[in-house]
């Protein structure tokens, strides 16, 4: 999947998105951690992707900060919800949440 190109951004930009939900899914946390730097580094590239260019970003940012939860901390988890359930530019939010509750 890492090789997959698409020419119109916001189609390549949502294959992203579904490969980093696959990782996720089949806990490949070291290619999912590659592919958030990847896709990162994509986002910041690209100049011309205007209001999308947050939403990315945040998905990437909330991706990783899930990884780094401890499960038996439920704090940080409460802490984490309310984060996301706040984030304004998050297209991403209900898999989100969905992923902390099945924590």
């Amino acid at each position: 999947m890492a090789g997959i190109h698409f020419p119109d951004l916001l189609v390549n930009l949502a294959s992203k998105t579904i490969t980093l939900k696959i990782y996720y899914q089949l806990a490949e946390f070291d290619l999912l951690e590659a592919h958030l730097n990847a896709m990162n580094n994509f986002i910041r590239r690209k100049r011309v992707l205007g209001y999308h260019k947050d939403n990315y970003l945040n998905i990437i940012r909330y991706t990783k900060k899930i990884m780094a939860l401890k499960p038996y901390d439920k704090a940080a988890i409460q802490n984490l919800v309310a984060e996301i359930e706040a984030e304004e530019k998050l297209t991403e939010k209900r898999w989100l949440l969905q992923q902390l509750a099945a924590d």
